[in-house]
């Protein structure tokens, strides 16, 4: 159905300069790091890309995703650190300025709904939670005015175990009139683990429509054999109504290197965008890949390092002032955030080589909020989750003049957060 071209290719890398964090360090020591505040100078420039070694291992999973005995320790392990979590992003930082001001390409300030969580797991449903997994990762979709999420939900795993991995996904759906107060669909949710595919984990959806199509990609799982990217990584179904759903398969099922997160770019509302006649996906661990039919892919290492981590959404058409400009949202280790939402400016010109990124996380977990902490978001706040500073989208739309992200808070909730639509020049 695919192929992909896996031969490696050196990263475009240009060394660092001394590092200058004084004011950072300062803003830091805070127990709350405000919005906006802490920014460094303009990054239209390119010039300070730092390579760390991937975090991804070679079959495709994370140290992260295995289960631990010390939750503690682990909840310790993944707060905000410096020295831990500074990524791949140059340490040559200047004094703090206007983040979003100096960067007009990019999308922000988010300011996060006052009522959060929008969505909790439901006790002993498909998707009831477990520690550290709740209900996050999913896509929006505005259709007919009404708000679509369809997301990952996580339970302790229900099959005999043949690995360390203790919990299992599945996708569903929940509606909503205002964007705010969703209603589970029980009828046709969960959509994939049936039959012959319930030893499969399906995991972080990425939905857009082309046509009168849409195409759901998410990442599919085999505990315990994960290294067969026959049939472990991207995944495919497709639907005509967001609620029924008809199965595809594995998208690279004869790749040498494990695929997962793939991105598609899209426009704001969520329809696929061609680039060149091609529409392009970002994978993790550097790897792009371009369709011509939304269903057969090709894909190739990226030869330019792309700063921030996993990829978790594509947007193009954002600015009618300069149409050529293309964002890819990340989330991984950002400036000692475990992980944290960054943006990266790219162009139709050259999809894969990077024109610059925001300085610091667009988006970050904030100690103010338990449930972004690991924390329950009802009193008397208990551990609920080891993932102390971690937030993580997949979820992303524009609807009455605003953004509306949807985002992971401790990988547990799915919280909102918003930005107003602003238009700048074309430079």
């Amino acid at each position: 159905m695919t192929s992909s071209n896996d031969s490696s290719q050196n990263a475009n890398i240009i060394t660092s300069s001394r590092t200058s964090r004084r004011k950072f360090l300062q803003a830091a020591g805070a127990s709350v790091a405000l919005l906006g505040s802490s920014q460094v100078a303009n990054t239209q420039q390119v010039e300070q890309a730092t390579p760390t070694s991937s975090p991804q291992r070679a079959d495709g999973t994370f140290a992260w995703q295995f289960p631990s005995a010390d939750k503690h320790k682990t909840w310790e392990e993944y707060s905000f650190s410096i020295e831990r979590w500074w990524g791949d992003f140059p340490k040559n930082l200047p004094d703090a300025m206007d983040m979003f001001a100096d960067n007009e390409w990019a999308i922000g300030p988010f300011t996060k709904f006052d009522s959060n969580p929008v969505l909790s797991p439901t006790p002993g449903a498909w998707d009831q939670g477990h520690f550290a997994g709740g209900v996050h990762n999913g896509s929006i979709i505005v259709k007919d005015n009404i708000f679509y999420y369809v997301y990952r939900g996580e339970r302790s795993i229900d099959i005999p175990k043949i690995s360390e991995v203790d919990y299992i996904c599945d996708i569903g759906v929940a509606t909503s009139d205002d964007g705010i107060h969703f209603k589970k669909d029980t009828e046709h949710s969960p959509f994939f683990r049936k039959g012959e595919d319930r030893q499969y984990s399906y995991e972080d959806v990425n939905i857009v429509r082309y046509g009168d199509t849409y195409f759901l990609f998410c990442n599919q799982w085999l505990w315990g054999k994960t290294a067969d990217n026959n049939v472990n990584g991207i995944f495919l179904a497709t639907s005509k109504d967001l609620l029924t759903w008809k199965k595809v398969g594995i998208v690279f099922s004869d790749a040498k290197k494990t695929h997962r997160n793939g991105v598609v770019l899209q426009n704001p509302h969520n329809e696929a965008v061609k680039v060149n006649g091609n529409f392009v996906m970002y994978i993790d661990d550097g790897i792009v890949a371009y369709s011509k039919d939304m269903l057969s892919w090709e894909s190739h290492q990226n030869k330019n390092q792309l700063p921030g981590g996993e990829c978790c959404f594509a947007l193009a058409d954002y600015n009618p002032a300069n149409p050529d400009e293309i964002i890819l949202f990340t989330g991984g280790a950002h400036t000692g955030h475990f992980y944290g939402v960054g943006e990266i400016r790219l162009s139709k010109s050259d999809p894969e080589k990077p024109l610059g990124w925001l300085p610091r996380s667009a988006l970050f977990a904030e100690k103010k909020y338990p449930y972004e902490n690991g924390f329950t978001a009802e009193a008397p706040h208990s551990p609920i989750s080891f993932y102390a500073d971690c937030i993580f989208f997949n979820g992303l739309t524009q609807h009455k003049g605003k953004w509306w992200v949807y985002y992971g808070g401790s990988e547990y909730y799915t919280c909102l957060a918003t930005a107003p639509v602003k238009y700048h020049k074309s430079k």
